[in-house]
């Protein structure tokens, strides 16, 4: 079965004025999508279709938390996430995208797929910036070990006893110029 069914709503049987729907998204959701920078996560979303006569508009919220590899220390971690976005689908000759958020449908068509949008809105939520974050300390939950050698190859900490620094301008020490 196709994870993505679900996603492909059905307007033509519904009357006009709002209608609630709602949504697991899943590891299933994401392995659907090739490259996809999530690949484990517990979200939902909660969908509201208002249908007017010459469109629809789609109203999404996405609340939940995503697994991510932390730049920092390369270690999975959650990311709380929670979104808010609107989508207007209107009703004219083919497919095209007018805006980020308006989208023209052909007028014969009688089912719309929000899964790429949803997709796109989940991405867009997260963080340019995925580190470790607990209690608000950027970098707190960061694993210990791999923290002291960024610290010491960054210059924050010497390096332990024995180890030679590496230092770019170590081969300049010995120059000598003449006068």
């Amino acid at each position: 079965m196709n994870p993505l069914k679900q996603y492909n709503i059905g307007f033509v049987g519904l009357s006009l004025g709002k209608h609630e729907f709602s949504f697991r998204i899943d590891e299933s959701f994401f392995s659907c999508f090739d490259y996809s920078e999530v690949r484990k996560g517990n979200l939902s979303l909660e969908l509201l279709l208002e249908k007017q006569n010459n469109m629809l508009v789609f109203d999404f919220l996405i609340k939940g938390n995503v697994e991510l590899i932390c730049d920092h220390c390369l270690e999975p971690y959650q990311q709380d996430i929670e979104d808010e976005r609107r989508l207007y689908v209107k009703f004219g000759d083919a497919f095209s995208e007018q805006t980020d958020e308006i989208v023209v449908i052909p007028v014969g068509e009688s089912h719309f797929d929000v899964s790429q949008f949803v997709y796109e809105y989940i991405t867009l939520a997260l963080p340019m910036q995925r580190i470790h974050s607990e209690d608000g300390i950027v970098g707190k939950g960061c694993d210990p070990a791999i923290t002291d050698k960024l610290n010491q190859y960054l210059g924050g900490k010497k390096p332990a006893s024995g180890e030679r620094e590496n230092s770019p301008w170590d081969a300049l020490k010995g120059l000598k110029f003449n006068d």
